[in-house]
């Protein structure tokens, strides 16, 4: 390759880069959200959670209440995945109360059952004492092409 593409593919190169790299940098601006997030709403999510379908432990040990952020631990109650800690990662959100509407904080978190191949993930809302979610848990292998999601609603009770 002559030396003036060769010098022209390189510049490209590091152009391409530095857009790449500027592009995943940029944090959202939070600042945008609907209602600031409060230590109140931190402290009722902090905590051991559980539901009565499977008995899942979830543990959410921190918010961080600029971006919604949550983090924790999961751990299954049996089969191969109960000897291993599971990573949670999730999301809590809040907005204004609205006249005579019901008035939730959006929830979701997730992680990976990687002793099986699967990724669970629950979607709801918290309110009062409670998180009321959809349970979507995707299968690497089933019988159907179809049946690779699975779908149940499973209310979590503070331990």
């Amino acid at each position: 390759m002559p030396l003036p593409y060769l010098k022209m593919l390189c510049v490209f190169a590091i152009v391409l880069t530095g857009t790449s790299v500027a592009a995943a940098t940029q944090v959202p601006d939070y600042s945008k959200r609907a209602q600031p997030l409060d230590a109140l709403l931190a402290a009722k999510l902090i905590g051991k959670w559980t539901n009565p379908v499977d008995h899942l432990i979830v543990e959410i040990t921190s918010v961080d209440l600029k971006s919604g952020e949550l983090r924790g631990t999961v751990s299954p109650s049996s089969g191969p995945a109960a000897a291993d800690g599971h990573q949670l990662i999730g999301w809590v959100s809040a907005a204004p109360q609205k006249p005579d509407l019901d008035a939730v904080n959006p929830v979701t978190f997730s992680t990976t059952l990687y002793e099986y191949g699967t990724l669970p993930s629950w979607a709801g809302f918290l309110k009062g004492d409670t998180i009321t979610t959809m349970h979507y848990l995707v299968w690497p292998n089933k019988t159907y092409s179809w049946d690779h999601i699975s779908a149940f609603q499973e209310t979590w009770t503070k331990i």
